[in-house]
């Protein structure tokens, strides 16, 4: 990822609509901690927004990035958070280590495999523990955006289970995401198409706040969505989600 798109993440993603929605999504798949000592890892956790949740819900947190500029801002942050460079398709941790696995917008990056990752993600992963994965949708919507953050890759839902068919694994639910808000957003990055032909390093993703009025009325049918979320397959969105237990 472009290093200014790190420090526009750790500007945004407390109040930015699209984060604040994301975490308010996945949040509602958190398993509470069992006790003091349960272990959660966040890979790909960019500069921790997602992983201070984790924490807040009990959990001992450990972050993973690629890059260390991202674990060099997660590792100022006070706490008990673990910032580790590392590849998510090799993980540094040994087997059966964690709780909770969480994977949230890293299987569409370039240099990820996606079969590998979640492979390794299950490897480190108790039995019995819990995985949440998320990941863009429908490459027809590859935008600008996605050049800036490095993603060449977004699966439909279809394509996306796919990745758990692998042993111990059991998908408990899946679903897209932001289906309240697809038309909009999907005429959005339709109409903002990634240039050709153009160094990728100086691509720039729309990641900012916008005026304080329209960040909330965006986050509005978003927070509708996922009190429904855990009851529906939501049929269409511009991001695909699943939880995943290990069995065994």
């Amino acid at each position: 990822m472009n290093p200014d798109e790190y420090r526009r993440m750790r500007t945004c993603e407390e109040q930015l609509w699209w984060y604040r929605s994301l975490h308010r999504y996945l949040l509602r798949f958190v398993p509470a901690a069992r006790d003091s000592r349960a272990r959660a890892l966040d890979i790909g956790c960019g500069t921790g927004g997602f992983l201070r949740h984790l924490m807040r819900n009990g959990y001992q947190v450990t972050g993973l990035d690629v890059s260390p500029l991202a674990i060099a801002e997660l590792n100022k942050e006070p706490g008990a958070t673990v910032g580790v460079v590392g590849d998510a398709n090799n993980l540094p941790f040994e087997n059966s280590s964690f709780d909770l696995v969480c994977c949230v917008d890293v299987l569409e990056c370039e240099p990820v495999d996606p079969h590998a990752a979640v492979r390794e993600a299950v490897r480190v992963m108790k039995p019995g523990a819990m995985g949440i994965f998320q990941m863009a949708a429908h490459q027809w919507l590859l935008s600008e955006h996605d050049r800036a953050v490095h993603s060449v890759r977004r699966f439909n839902r279809k394509q996306f289970l796919g990745l758990f068919n692998v042993p111990q694994v059991k998908v408990l639910h899946s679903s897209y995401l932001f289906f309240l808000l697809f038309p909009l957003m999907a005429v959005w990055k339709l109409l903002n198409p990634p240039a050709q032909h153009v160094d990728r390093a100086q691509a720039v993703s729309d990641v900012k706040l916008p005026n304080p009025l329209f960040n909330l009325l965006l986050q509005l049918p978003c927070a509708l969505e996922a009190l429904v979320l855990p009851y529906l397959c939501l049929p269409a969105g511009t991001s695909v989600f699943a939880m995943i237990r290990k069995e065994g």
